[in-house]
This record gives structure tokens, C-alpha cells and sequence, in this order.
């Protein structure tokens, strides 16, 4: 049988996700990072068109920032929250073969307002999401779920199932 909740400490190479699992991962070095700069990087593979990869951010309320990595209509998409609830929404739909259960490498890139995504390596959205430079930084609060959100959540986002990370 499986613990609810893991008590010490493990390293895995790849998560498998199923239902409304979900892996939930406090930064320790949150604190002494610069906010302005922030790159994820992840492999996955899975069959299902929609659901949430990556959500950096404490999710508690519209005002909290965040960077969102999932799929919509088996499509890459990007949504990041700077702040003041401007939520920029990046949609790929060049590669719209991100659900063909092979694997793709997806690395997101915050530097100030200026997101940058790569899919397999390839440079596919760039966007200056606040020209004027009000808010540049990604006050994450060190929090990031993999896979999807707690359970109970008002605002639960649908997850993959068979979702893989390396």
C-alpha cells in the first residue's frame, strides 16, 4: 500500500501520474534566488489533450504570481501571472503533437517580462508580456506542483493521467 504522503526524503527519474496524483515541491533556496530570472526545464510523454504539467506558485488566491506549463487541445501552453492578475496565456499550435506519447523536452525562461519556450529545442513563443515593466518579477512563494494541484482545491485544474516527467 502506498503512504498518503511521503515523510523522507527520495530521488526518482520519472514520475508517473496517475488520476489526480500530483507531486508538491517546496524550494529551499527560494529565498536567495532573483525572481527576475527563472528557467524550468522538463522532459514528458503522454496520450491525453489536456491537463497541467507544472504550476510554480502558491495558488491561493487571483493575485498570486505563477508559470503554468500543461496542454489544451494537445497543444503547449504557457500561462504566467506577474502580478495584478494579468494572466498571459502562450498557445504553440505549430506542434500540435504534443500528446503522440513521445518525448518532449520543454524548457521556460522568465528573464524580467520577456518568456521564452522552447519545445525539443526549438525556440517556438517568445513575448515581452509587460512592455512597460511594471511587474518583472515571479514571486512563486518556492512552491511548485508537478502533475496537478491538491486534492479539494476550489480551482483544480484537470490533470494528465499518464503523464511522465524525466
Amino acid at each position: 500500500m502506498t503512504p498518503k504522503y511521503c515523510d523522507s526524503k527520495i530521488k526518482f527519474f520519472i514520475a508517473k501520474f496517475i488520476g489526480n496524483s500530483y507531486i508538491k515541491y517546496t524550494d529551499p533556496y527560494y529565498g536567495k534566488r532573483d525572481l527576475q530570472y527563472s528557467r524550468i526545464s522538463l522532459n514528458f510523454t503522454t496520450n491525453e489533450t489536456e491537463g497541467l504539467m507544472v504550476w510554480m506558485g502558491k495558488g491561493e488566491d487571483e493575485d498570486n504570481d505563477f508559470l503554468a506549463i500543461g496542454l489544451a487541445n494537445g497543444t503547449l501552453k504557457v500561462v504566467v501571472n506577474l502580478g495584478e492578475r494579468i494572466r498571459v496565456p502562450l498557445i504553440h499550435s505549430k506542434h500540435s503533437t504534443c500528446c503522440d506519447e513521445r518525448w518532449h523536452f520543454v524548457t521556460v525562461v522568465q528573464n524580467q517580462t520577456c518568456i521564452k519556450v522552447y519545445l525539443d529545442e526549438e525556440l517556438i513563443l517568445f513575448e515581452d508580456i509587460d512592455p512597460h515593466r511594471k511587474y518583472t518579477a515571479l514571486n512563486y512563494g518556492g512552491i511548485c506542483y508537478f502533475g496537478g494541484f491538491e486534492i479539494g482545491r476550489k480551482d483544480n485544474l484537470p490533470v494528465s493521467p499518464k503523464l511522465k516527467f524525466y
